[in-house]
């Protein structure tokens, strides 16, 4: 508590310029010494979901998505019916592949 409370949780994420999720671990592991455990099923709309293998999606605990122009785009690669148009954050075609019985 004396670390964040007060306003100052808000504080460090303003120095850090971090979102909150980032500046939870960043406050418990940097200020408060302690290890995080790495769950590799657990995904950061940080990070490029690009690379997680089609195989392997009904195996992951999170998924996440952020647009920040062509080159920085977050988004599980996954083709599906679904025009890209309509489903940008490909959340409805990984709906559509993880739950192929059940009607879009």
């Amino acid at each position: 508590m004396p670390i964040v409370s007060g306003g100052k949780f808000i504080s460090i994420g303003e120095k850090i310029r971090l979102p909150d999720d980032v500046t939870v671990g960043y406050i418990v592991e940097h200020l408060l010494g302690k290890k995080l455990t790495v769950i590799e099923q657990f995904h950061s709309h940080l990070e490029p979901m690009k690379f997680l293998k089609l195989d392997s999606l009904s195996d992951q605990i999170s998924f996440s998505y952020s647009r920040y122009g062509q080159e920085n785009e977050r988004v599980v690669a996954i083709d599906g019916e679904i025009d890209v148009r309509i489903d940008p954050t490909r959340f409805l075609s990984l709906h559509c592949h993880l739950f192929p019985h059940l009607a879009f």
